[in-house]
């Protein structure tokens, strides 16, 4: 693995080889059209002559969030109105300290995280929610001289805690964030991408969890404390921005930023972070035009518009183009005639039910499926082994290197997740097999034509450990597809949300079996709502003990949260849990004594997908519990089946099903 001071020792290595030895090219383009294969009414694919690529950029420049101005830092916070706002991570316990402090040593008057001041939670400055705009009207109303929001210590937390600090910026109101050290990045980041160019900190040291409540209360007196005051009363430098936004300057888009043999090509995108590490393919000027042929699509056309609009691509909010679309499909090794799927990917992910998790610690990993002819011309594999077979793995190859490149995740900056992450992958559906049950296919289930191409976007938190379902018996086959539902979880034991989203393959066989009981995916949705339900125990005990943002068990007991939950208590960002006396799962007999037990519900209408892939020699389930997910029409060229000839496929009607 290259640790950093191997990357800054190769960075010197390649700065002084652009200066004495190859040269890097930066000029006023001349466009492709006016390339002498253009002029010959042909374009070319081809490779240079030798081993010396000029390439351009796979990272946008242009930004759909304009910085803003701040407000100028306080001068003294003597009797100053202070909002202490969010409430992650043990805020209860720092905050009461920091007030405290505040109270005694600035006689300030303190609202800490009351009603009236409520919070604003993620931000989104180009189209603020109604919490934002409450949150901004109220630090107004109360005249409020800063604001203190904390605590970041996840990925997913972070995001909605800076968000707090970044809505007062907005209103006008100085902001300091606390978060633990190895979230300071994403706080930055987090600002940056959101128009405000330095977002001051307070940098816990360690993790909230790790502590008691008196080491916690110890740090926020000495760590913590001093760096607060010292945030909201020193102004803001130019320094600090310089630092935060890095030294690279913006290029135009079809620049070439580099000159070098294919080996160079590698180190250099490595060293400024537009590589996941692997060997990409160098992107070359002519051969970015070549690939534009295959879109709708012109180069300068921005991906990341609805209806003129604009939409923000998180972390890094940037206008995105065709162009750069193009450069990393050719970095993933994707042929030309995948632009069309890479497009509607990126414009999912200015989707939030696709990309609202993709920071977080648990390490959601991103998918793509494949429906409707396109899969089926293109090659798509729903078989034994499907991610592995080729044409998957390069498009999940370039859901890889666009999130790095053109959403703006980087890894231990902005995507936060505590094990790392695997590689995103694509799949497809057996859709004649879905057809030949009579279950309709996934993207019909979602409103689309049968024979319309259209890919989903999605996130999981597993992977592998399927169940095998050993029997004919539908009624069972179901009841075993309920109890593992409620053993597949968001953040492994499910201390959060019982009814996340999932995503659940079938085989085959599996999927006959089922059927031949149930006679659509929508009435398999409606019996899993009443059967796949986990005890209320488990979902108490779970929540109770592994929430390490709010330690609940030093502030009730056991039995008091379970009867909250039962009555219907929000917790966390789970506005209730769905809590009913149910006759005891079919599993747990012989386990409990019980003939019924209070259990909560798993599986919410809409948010549960059921995909006939994975082949027909086994008769296996595997749930995919994670994120949302987002669907998008491919749009193809009027001369695609001209184009897709060029490639070697056949018409793309032929693989139309009938309907």
């Amino acid at each position: 693995m290259k640790t950093n001071t191997f990357k800054r020792l190769l960075s010197l290595v390649m700065a002084l080889t652009l200066t004495f030895g190859i040269t890097s090219v930066s000029f006023t383009p001349t466009l492709a059209a006016e390339s002498d294969a253009e002029a010959a009414g042909e374009a070319s694919n081809a490779e240079p002559a030798k081993n010396e690529y000029q390439v351009v950029s796979p990272v946008p420049s242009g930004s759909s969030v304009e910085p803003i101005e701040q407000p100028p830092r306080l001068t003294t916070l003597q009797g100053k109105k202070i909002a202490l706002v969010g409430g992650s991570f043990s805020a209860s316990v720092t905050h009461a300290v920091i007030r405290d402090l505040l109270v005694r040593d600035y006689g300030c008057i303190t609202y800490y995280m009351t009603d009236e001041i409520g919070k604003s939670g993620t931000y989104n400055p180009n189209s603020p929610g109604d919490k934002s705009k409450a949150f901004q009207k109220n630090l107004k109303d109360y005249g409020i001289d800063a604001v203190i929001s904390g605590n970041c210590g996840c990925g997913i937390c972070t995001v909605k805690e800076t968000g707090n600090g970044l809505a007062a910026e907005y209103a006008g109101v100085p902001a300091v964030v606390v978060g633990a050290e190895a979230f300071v990045p994403q706080i930055e980041s987090t600002g940056y991408n959101r128009g405000v160019p330095v977002v001051r900190t307070a940098a816990y040291p360690g993790a909230f969890a790790n502590d008691t409540t008196e080491e916690q209360q110890r740090k926020a007196r000495e760590v913590l404390y001093p760096q607060i005051v010292t945030a909201l009363t020193t102004q803001l430098t130019q320094a600090e921005a310089d630092r935060i936004a890095g030294a690279v300057a913006g290029v135009n888009y079809d620049d070439i930023v580099f000159t070098g043999s294919h080996e160079r090509v590698q180190q250099f995108y490595e060293v400024y972070e537009m590589s996941d590490g692997l060997t990409v393919v160098p992107p070359t000027r002519e051969k970015v035009e070549y690939y534009l042929q295959y879109t709708t699509y012109a180069a300068t056309d921005i991906v990341n518009s609805r209806n003129g609009v604009v939409q923000d691509v998180p972390p890094a909010n940037k206008v995105i183009y065709a162009y750069q679309v193009a450069v990393n499909a050719i970095m993933a090794g994707c042929p030309p005639e995948y632009m069309p799927l890479c497009i509607a990917i990126v414009r999912c992910f200015a989707n939030g039910n696709f990309y609202k998790s993709l920071a977080s610690t648990h390490g959601w990993t991103p998918y793509v499926l494949v429906s409707g002819p396109i899969s089926r011309q293109l090659g798509f594999s729903y078989e034994n082994g499907m991610i592995n077979e080729e044409a998957n793995k390069l498009l999940g190859r370039f859901i890889s290197l666009a999130m790095l490149n053109l959403a703006g995740y980087k890894i231990k900056e902005n995507r936060m997740g505590t094990f790392g992450y695997m590689l995103p992958f694509a799949f497809a559906e057996d859709e004649q097999a879905c057809l030949d049950i009579g279950w309709n296919p996934y993207h019909v289930e979602k409103g689309y034509d049968l024979n319309t191409s259209v890919v989903t976007c999605g996130s999981t938190l597993t992977w592998g450990n399927p169940i095998d379902i050993g029997t004919k018996d539908p009624d069972k086959a179901i009841q075993l597809l309920a109890w593992d539902v409620t053993e597949k979880q968001q953040n492994g034991l499910g201390n959060t949300n019982p009814r996340e989203a999932r995503m659940i393959w079938m085989t085959k066989d599996a999927a006959e079996t089922i059927a031949s009981g149930c006679s659509s995916k929508t009435e398999l949705q409606e019996i899993l709502k009443n059967t796949a339900r986990r005890p209320l125990w488990m979902r108490t005990y779970a929540h109770y003990w592994a929430n390490t943002g709010s330690k609940i068990h030093m502030n009730t007991t056991f039995d008091q949260h379970y009867n909250d939950i039962k009555r219907g208590a929000s917790t966390e960002n789970v506005e209730r849990d769905y809590v009913s006396t149910t006759l005891t799962p079919e599993w747990l007999r012989g386990v409990v004594p019980y003939e019924t037990l209070d259990t909560t519900q798993t599986i919410s209408e809409g948010n549960t997908g059921f995909v006939i892939t994975g082949g027909d020699i086994s008769s296996r389930i595997q749930i995919m519990p994670g994120g949302d997910a987002c669907s998008f029409n491919v749009n193809l060229p009027r001369n695609w089946d001209e184009l897709a000839a060029c490639e070697g496929y056949s018409s793309i009607n032929g693989y139309n099903l009938p309907q």
